[in-house]
């Protein structure tokens, strides 16, 4: 009865999982520019990988291995967000302009003092 209910939360997980990355995959061809491709990148793809990374959690049970990929997701969801806002700020610094539609003036960026 355990291993059925184990197994049934590893399919949940990794079904979970498979859902987010493909939304992200769907995400980054569906987007038009930088700026709004980096939000299917960094939090879909993050759950993506922190779901099928549970699913490993749970299929190993209560080992070592178990706090090691607790690790894992917990540097994932740390450097994805952090290198999200990276790339967004280094774009946004060197004035790469935001998709528009056309006939449509984009903001400018403000310039630095």
């Amino acid at each position: 009865m355990a291993e059925t209910v184990r197994d049934a939360l590893v399919v949940l997980f990794c079904a979970a999982g498979i859902l987010f990355f493909v939304g992200g995959t769907v995400g980054l061809l569906r987007c038009p520019d930088l700026y709004a491709r980096l939000h299917p990148s960094t939090k879909c793809d993050t759950l993506g990988a922190c779901s099928v990374t549970f699913a490993l959690m749970v299929y190993s049970g209560p080992t070592f291995d178990s706090l090691k990929l607790l690790a894992v997701v917990f540097f994932l969801m740390l450097s994805s967000a952090t290198c999200g806002h990276a790339i967004g700020r280094s774009a946004f610094r060197t004035r790469v302009v935001p998709w528009h539609k056309p006939g449509v003036e984009p903001w400018p960026p403000e310039e630095e003092p």
